[in-house]
């Protein structure tokens, strides 16, 4: 499992609710500071945990905790190791941006000896 994978595994009981509790809040505290009632605070956490909370609603709530919401899909390994590698299997560009990158820093290279 790469570290991306890992570190995107979400909690059982989903993220808002691991958050929640590190950082030592109520959902009473919590709905307070996002200006809901804790019940409805409570149905977001449910709403997290069966998968159907809006990235609205998880943005608010990590807004009201300090946090910063993130969100990235992670390719499986049976797709690709790495994001490069997707780029390299499925960008028929990428060869093309590798080599303009590999130019341009020769570019640079020469640029600076004139200039010395």
């Amino acid at each position: 499992m790469s570290a991306g994978r890992r570190a995107a595994s979400r909690p059982a009981r989903g993220w808002l609710r691991a958050v929640r509790e590190a950082v030592g809040l109520t959902q009473s505290g919590l709905a307070t500071r996002i200006g809901v009632k804790r019940q409805s605070y409570a149905q977001l956490e449910e709403a997290e945990e069966r998968g159907s909370i809006s990235f609205a609603s998880m943005h608010r709530a990590a807004e009201a905790m300090g946090c910063e919401l993130v969100y990235f899909v992670v390719p499986r390994d049976s797709v690709a190791g790495s994001y490069a590698e997707l780029a390299r299997i499925n960008d028929p560009g990428a060869a093309h941006l590798k080599a303009t990158d590999q130019s341009m820093a020769l570019q640079e290279r020469e640029g600076r000896k004139d200039g010395d």
